[in-house]
């Protein structure tokens, strides 16, 4: 065995210990730190989401009123007895079929963008987005559990090391 400990090597071993350590336990604890931001965040988000949803006021659909006014012009234009009725009458009903054609492609593309947001920030998105953001911090915890016991080991090999090197048994 060595001669034992010299002066200020114990305190050597801690520093080293400490500066080899250390950015990984700040490391680990601000990765629990971002998990529970992101934890707190998805849950705002899915409260919020609970709650448009439940106030969400019915809204009424015009599109088959506007399919049922075209189909009622076109019934109509059979019906009209002069020739300036029937071209006045034809006027208004491709005035009416461009307003029903304007609004169709305008609901399929509205519906598109409701899908997409649904899928990204609707209820069960934010819900989704919570049970992931639970089981990070619990990751993230075990994770900062794993190294903290990293460090318990460490420093009981320290003390271990110091002890013995500090009362060296005695060879007879």
């Amino acid at each position: 065995m060595a001669d034992g400990l010299d002066p200020g090597e114990r305190e050597q071993l801690t520093y080293a210990l400490d500066s080899r350590l250390g950015p990984h336990l700040e490391a680990a604890t601000a990765a629990v730190r971002e998990a529970e931001r992101a934890l707190a965040d998805a849950q705002e988000r899915r409260v919020a989401a609970e709650q448009a949803a439940a106030q969400a006021a019915y809204t009424s659909d015009p599109l088959p009123f506007m399919r049922q006014g075209v189909e009622e012009e076109v019934d109509g234009l059979a019906r009209k007895t002069t020739e300036k009725k029937l071209r006045a009458s034809y006027r208004f009903l491709v005035d009416r079929a461009v307003d029903l054609a304007a609004a169709e492609v305008q609901r399929y593309g509205d519906d598109r963008v409701a899908d997409q947001r649904e899928r990204e920030e609707g209820v069960e998105a934010c819900r989704e987005a919570e049970r992931r953001a639970t089981r990070d911090l619990g990751a993230a915890q075990q994770m900062l559990e794993r190294v903290r016991l990293a460090e318990q080991a460490a420093r009981r090999g320290l003390e271990v090391l110091v002890a013995r090197l500090s009362d060296p048994p005695q060879d007879a």
